[in-house]
């Protein structure tokens, strides 16, 4: 491989990384470590496989679709498809992933403010949220390029001060492989494969344009060798940070015992750091938390906004961009005070369901761009009558 392919994988690694790693992300790995103790290393293997290898084909998937997520879901069918892209749009917005990192962003600051009310933190959160998005254009990048290194940097530092200070594994009731079974269903959680199918064509845009693709006939030879050495780089990058903040949960379980999930990380950072470089390091996770709910509405509300425009539905019902956002962002803020918990409560068993699911299209869908495989729609609706049924036996 030349000079350049290196470099246009590197680059394209570290974008991979960035996409992948969202500051409500890091709560997971740490209540991993926190349940699994002695058992983390079976665990990490779970995590590893839904966490890292799932976004990861996902995004190779949805590449090879040109970033098109409508092409992607529709070979299910056109009607379930777009209920499909709706409803994951939706937990991966309002009522999910975004409402989720207010939390993260207030369980960063009640440790210096422990009478504020969620209610409160969350109007202000979503109003400033909203003035920012007035300006996203000026003030997200700016944001990402200072506080994804600063958050990254954070916990880098938590990591390696918890392995310096050290501690023991707690013991574990858990079998090896309901260690296995518990880190699949935390990687669930992060709901990283469905932002990779929807948030790719980022990386489609920068390879394309990085390896010069002009004629799509060619895109698959170009871009696999690409893809495989970038999703290395950025999938080793975000398995290195997972498998940190698993052991240092671990290590100082005692330190986050009966902490509420979203405050587990504040509560480490206090323990390993001390008040003052833990107030810098609280700052960081949750201004990039409020960073990650800009960037996830813009894209939310994008797609959104042009479904709409091209339905007949959209043309009758009289709307605007503006408050389309403001909508958006008011439902984040009524289920933010739901708290972590209640929101994770109903979220997970959506997920144990859809995720398995997604995965055998993402599969089928690399095979049919790849080699001409045709099965979809039978592999697709068998996985979710599995387990449907599989949770309809363990209720």
């Amino acid at each position: 491989m030349k000079l350049p392919s290196i470099a246009i994988a590197w680059s394209t690694g570290i974008a991979i990384f960035s996409m992948f790693f969202g500051s409500g992300n890091v709560v997971f790995p740490l209540l991993l470590g926190q349940i699994t103790g002695e058992k983390i290393s079976w665990a990490l293997i779970g995590l590893a496989i839904t966490a890292v290898g799932a976004p990861l084909l996902g995004l190779l998937g949805s590449v090879l679709f040109e970033g098109d997520c409508k092409k992607f879901f529709y070979r299910i069918g056109e009607i379930p498809g777009y209920i499909i892209v709706i409803l994951l749009l939706a937990l991966l917005g309002p009522i999910g992933v975004m409402p989720r990192c207010f939390i993260v962003a207030y369980g960063a600051v009640t440790p210096y403010f422990p009478d504020l009310n969620l209610w409160i933190f969350s109007l202000v959160a979503g109003l400033l949220t909203l003035g920012l998005i007035a300006k996203r254009d000026f003030i997200i990048p700016i944001l990402g390029y200072v506080l994804s290194p600063l958050l990254v940097l954070t916990l880098i530092i938590i990591i390696a001060v918890s392995f310096i200070k050290g501690g023991t594994l707690p013991p574990s009731d858990h079998t090896p492989v309901h260690a296995i079974i518990k880190g699949l269903a935390v990687g669930y959680d992060t709901m990283d494969l469905l932002a990779s199918i929807f948030f790719s064509v980022s990386i489609w845009i920068l390879l394309k344009e990085k390896l010069n693709i002009s004629d799509p006939n060619e895109a698959k030879a170009k871009i696999i060798p690409t893809y495989v050495f970038a999703s290395l780089i950025g999938g080793g990058l975000l398995g290195i940070i997972y498998v940190g903040l698993c052991y240092s949960a671990a290590m100082h379980h005692q330190m986050i015992a009966g902490v509420l999930p979203e405050q587990v990380l504040s509560n480490l950072a206090v323990h390993l750091l001390g008040e003052k470089l833990a107030l810098i390091a609280n700052i960081a996770i949750a201004l990039a938390c409020l960073t990650t709910v800009m960037s996830l509405a813009v894209a939310v509300v994008d797609v959104i906004h042009v479904e709409m425009m091209n339905t007949s539905l959209g043309a009758k019902i009289p709307y605007s961009y503006g408050w389309m956002m403001i909508l958006t962002i008011g439902i984040t803020i009524v289920f933010s005070t739901f708290g972590f918990t209640a929101i994770m409560g109903f979220l997970h068993p959506i997920m144990e369901i859809c995720y398995p699911a997604i995965i055998v299209l993402t599969v089928c869908n690399i095979l049919y761009k790849l080699t001409g495989f045709s099965y979809v729609k039978i592999p697709f609706y068998a996985t979710i009558l599995m387990m449907i049924g599989w949770k309809l036996a363990h209720l």
